[in-house]
C-alpha cells in the first residue's frame, strides 16, 4: 500500500490483511523496532540518507514474507529498488486522498519529521500546506504508477474504503487472469 502520509495506509492495511486472513506489516514501525527508535528521532540524528537506507533494508526483508499486506511510508516509493520491485512483483495499491484531506489529517502531527522546520517544529499551516502540495506533487507521478488507485472520499470509513478496495482487487485480479485458447 503507497500514498501520501496520512493516507490512512496502515489503518485500512491492517482492515484488509484481517479480511484477506494474511499477515500485515507497517514498514516505518519495523524500521523503528529495529532501530528502537522514533522515525522522527532518526531522522534528526542520522539523517534522511540514513533512514532511507534503512527503509530499502527492511522493506527488502518484509516482502520476502509474502503474501502480506505492506504499508510503505509515503515516501518508499521514491526509491528506484523499491518501485521497480513493487512495479514487477506485487500488487500494488494507491490511496489517493485529497489534499484539503491530507491537510487536515496532518495539520497536529508531530511524528511526521518532513513537516517540520529545521528546528524540529511543525510547520504553521501556510507552509505545511505548501510543504504537503510541493511533496505531493513530487510523489503523485511515482504513486500513479499502482496497479489499483483507490481514490479516498471525503467521510469515508476504514470500512468504506477497504470494501472498495477488496472490490478493486477482485476486478484487477479477474482482468489479470490469461483467457484459454
Amino acid at each position: 500500500m503507497t500514498g501520501f502520509m496520512g493516507s490512512g495506509k496502515s489503518a485500512i492495511g491492517k482492515r484488509l490483511a484481517d479480511r484477506l486472513h494474511i499477515p500485515f506489516r507497517d514498514l516505518d514501525n519495523l524500521i523503528e523496532h529495529a532501530a528502537q527508535q522514533r522515525i522522527p528521532d532518526i531522522f534528526r540524528e542520522k539523517g534522511e540518507a540514513h533512514f532511507r537506507k534503512l527503509e530499502r533494508d527492511y522493506f527488502t526483508e518484509a516482502v520476502s514474507q509474502s503474501p502480506l499486506v505492506l504499508a510503505l511510508g509515503g515516501g518508499a516509493i521514491q526509491q528506484p529498488e523499491i518501485a521497480e520491485y513493487l512495479r514487477e512483483n506485487t500488487i500494488t495499491v494507491y490511496l489517493d486522498v485529497p489534499l484539503k484531506i491530507l491537510f487536515e489529517r496532518l495539520r497536529r502531527n508531530q511524528n511526521r519529521p518532513l513537516l517540520h522546520d529545521s528546528d524540529g517544529n511543525l510547520l504553521g499551516d501556510a507552509q505545511l500546506m505548501q510543504r504537503i502540495s510541493e511533496l505531493l506533487l513530487e510523489r503523485e507521478p511515482l504513486y500513479q504508477n499502482a496497479h489499483i488507485t483507490v481514490s479516498i472520499q471525503h467521510g469515508w470509513t476504514i470500512d468504506d474504503t477497504t470494501n472498495k478496495l477488496i472490490r478493486l482487487l477482485k476486478q484487477h485480479a479477474s482482468s489479470s487472469i490469461p483467457e484459454n485458447h
